[in-house]
């Protein structure tokens, strides 16, 4: 791959399935000849025989090694790169939503190209470069929307889902919690956003990115996501936020570190007559195959998915530390 600023991929991913070896190269390939932006559009194959009780896990899943393997190998070759992963079956776009990235080379392997959707910029579909792969086991099937749609989620959805968050300085952990809460709503996100107040006693303080940033960012990034949801976000100045005393908020989407916390909200609601929101858990964790070797790049993969805002902080304090240092 030529090196560029910008960059798309296409990707026909089975939910059931890890990735397959050829999307993992074109992957860690495209990282490596990106240097500011890559956003990777991923297909669904096979979507109506993922079963309702195990497709929530299997969409995290799949979506969180997509980042672990772009993210792990951003990190090993030192380079700072926007990721974004977009999952076209769910997300509502139009051929007119494509325009940002018309003019980005866009690559894809050969068997995943003839699962582009139709309603693709015609622009796009005729300039996608086929990435030469060895391994032959990427999966793809013809597509069959001629217009834009929005796919039947396989699993449960809600009319209007919460979650909440620092959102610190945006990373891959975000990144997934928020593609899973916009992915859950069917009407409407309400994100709360702990307010500067509320963070006075976080590590490395100095280095958070103020309450307006914090925001910006994470509409923008949910409304990548998803373009036909009512997105409200707002600050929250105590251990609830909008969930204690929005009725109409049906269920809510945690970590598995938060999920135990997260029962106090539907205790609070309980208290002030509110039904119970569902508990949406999503869990950073990928999971190896067969053999050593995938159970060490699962392990770093995790590592990855792991990285925290707080580490973010500190690296960037470090940074600054080397860098006021003077020279011997």
């Amino acid at each position: 791959m030529d090196p560029v600023e910008q960059r798309n991929l296409f990707l026909q991913v089975d939910l059931g399935c890890s990735l397959p070896q050829a999307h993992i190269e074109l992957l860690r390939n495209a990282v490596d000849s990106t240097d500011e932006e890559l956003t990777v559009f991923i297909s669904l194959a096979n979507v109506a025989s993922i079963a309702q009780n195990t497709g929530w896990t299997q969409m995290q899943r799949r979506i969180a090694e997509l980042y672990a393997v772009a993210a792990g190998q951003a990190l090993q070759k030192e380079r700072s790169l926007i990721v974004d992963v977009i999952p076209l079956d769910f997300c509502a776009y139009s051929s007119d939503d494509m325009e940002p990235y018309m003019h980005r080379p866009t690559e894809a392997i050969s068997k995943d190209i003839p699962a582009v959707p139709e309603w693709w910029p015609q622009e796009m579909r005729a300039s996608i470069s086929q990435y030469n792969s060895g391994h032959g086991d990427a999966r793809a099937e013809t597509s069959s929307q001629p217009q834009p749609t929005r796919t039947p989620t396989p699993w449960t959805s809600y009319p209007h889902v919460a979650v909440g968050g620092t959102f610190d300085h945006l990373h891959v952990g975000h990144k997934i919690l928020l593609t899973a809460t916009a992915l859950a709503a069917t009407k409407r996100v309400v994100c709360g956003i702990s307010a500067d107040a509320l963070l006075e006693k976080k590590k490395y303080k100095e280095l958070l990115e103020p309450y307006r940033v914090r925001e910006l960012n994470t509409l923008l990034f949910l409304r990548k996501i998803r373009k036909d949801i009512i997105v409200e976000l707002a600050p929250i100045s105590d251990p609830y936020g909008p969930t204690s005393v929005d009725a109409s908020i049906e269920a809510l989407v945690v970590s598995q570190e938060t999920l135990n916390g997260s029962k106090a909200l539907n205790v609070r609601r309980e208290e002030n007559g509110l039904a119970p929101m569902h508990l949406m858990p999503i869990d950073l964790i990928v999971t190896p195959s067969d053999g050593a070797q995938d159970s060490m790049q699962a392990s770093v993969n995790n590592s990855v998915l792991k990285i925290s805002s707080t580490a973010i902080r500190a690296a960037l304090a470090e940074k600054q530390q080397r860098g006021s240092r003077p020279p011997h």
